[in-house]
């Protein structure tokens, strides 16, 4: 049987959660500019923006806006 969390223990997991939350998001941000070949001076992929937007579940103008490096993450 698992023993309560007190306050102080739930603060801290979501102190570590939201961390953990942060750096993925900003490896997300990292990774999506550089699987577009266009970016690297190779031909463009179609359909490489709808699989990333699948993939993120972030919308299409947002992931053109990450992928042109015009928002960074917070």
């Amino acid at each position: 049987m698992t023993k309560p969390q007190s306050d102080e223990e739930k603060i801290e997991e979501i102190r570590m959660r939201t961390e953990r939350m942060a750096e993925d998001k900003a490896r997300i941000f990292e990774l999506i500019p550089k699987v577009f070949p266009e970016k690297r001076g190779e031909p463009a992929v179609r359909g490489r923006l709808t699989a990333v937007v699948e993939a993120s579940g972030y919308t299409r103008e947002y992931v053109a806006r990450i992928r042109d490096g015009k928002v960074k993450p917070s």
